[in-house]
């Protein structure tokens, strides 16, 4: 074998090393943008119907078994939100609840994905609330909600709630 031929066959060695380590660059990347397309209709078909199911339940509540609501409402949030919460809970609604009785009805009346990732979304929430006070008239309110979501462990779970 002559040093040319030597030259070629190492030539085209090399050439074809490159080609195969491209397309396998190219093959990987369509992968990757497959899986994160793929995930982000996934949170979009996912978070949409949890934010409506979820959100009355976070802001509904009777003041003679507003605890009970809200340990039930715990599990809906990540760990970081869930600790926020509970002390604000803990604090001023579930006090303020029983002082003054207070009956929360909440009713989303719409909801629709902002963003969404393969483990983030973020859902506005269009929420209409009831609030009666013990000896007084009920007061209607409607509010535009930020709700962010993360994907923990195959769970969505609300990272936090955002008036707007």
């Amino acid at each position: 074998m002559g040093k040319w031929t030597a030259r070629l066959i190492g030539s085209v060695a090399v050439l074809l090393g490159t080609a195969v380590v491209a397309l396998a660059a190219v093959g990987g990347s369509l992968y990757w943008d497959a899986v994160q397309r793929n995930g982000e209709q996934s949170a979009r078909d996912e978070v949409t119907p949890l934010a409506r199911e979820q959100i009355p339940r976070v802001f509904g509540f009777d003041y003679q078994t507003v605890e009970t609501n809200f340990t039930e409402v715990y599990q809906f949030l990540t760990p970081e939100y869930r600790d926020e919460f509970i002390e604000r809970t803990t604090n001023e609604i579930i006090p303020q609840a029983r002082e003054r009785q207070l009956v929360s009805q909440a009713n989303v009346v719409g909801a629709g994905v902002l963003d969404a990732e393969r483990t983030a979304a973020s859902v506005m929430v269009y929420m209409n609330r009831t609030v009666t006070e013990k000896a007084g008239k009920p007061v209607y309110d409607g509010s535009r909600l930020r709700v962010d979501y993360q994907k923990i462990d195959g769970k969505w779970l609300i990272d936090h709630i955002t008036p707007i």
